[in-house]
């Protein structure tokens, strides 16, 4: 039996059916008023219908509820599935940023020794200033904007 939220409105009305069966002939309003003494009242043959009834229902239930677990079961482990694939997915993405990231790194390490290597063969000290100076170039020839854009693809 393949679980269908469809199945659960039906047997839950042939509960409820036999449940006012039950009141009626007990003369009850409600299953706290099904008291012992109560069912006791009755013949035994309008008290062995409802039990085999009831009986049958629970049968259902318990059929229900297995089916019904199955599927909760199959969609918890497909559910696991797509984060598993999510995850890797999302590693592949992060090891991606990371090699850019790297890269570009040392790219920019690359150009500062290129560029203190430089100032001290002229002969000029690397100063704060000249770092100042050094990175508003590169800002301005647009380096910084593409160091973004290829972090960011």
């Amino acid at each position: 039996m393949d679980f269908s939220i469809d199945q659960i409105n039906p047997v839950e009305k042939e509960m409820q059916s036999e449940m006012q069966k039950i009141f009626k002939t007990a003369n009850i309003s409600c299953s706290s008023e099904a008291t012992e003494s109560a069912l006791m009242k009755l013949n035994k043959n309008p008290l062995a219908k409802f039990v085999n009834s009831l009986l049958h229902l629970v049968e259902k239930n318990v059929e229900l509820c297995k089916s019904a677990a199955g599927t909760i079961d199959q969609l918890k482990t497909e559910k696991i599935a797509d984060q598993k694939l999510l995850i890797e997915i999302q590693k592949g993405q992060i090891n991606s940023v990371q090699e850019t990231v790297k890269s570009e790194m040392t790219s920019w390490a690359d150009v500062v020794k290129k560029n203190t290597s430089q100032a001290h063969r002229i002969g000029k000290p690397l100063t704060e200033k000249s770092i100042m100076m050094m990175m508003k170039f590169y800002k301005n020839i647009g380096y910084n904007e593409h160091f973004s854009k290829n972090c960011l693809d």
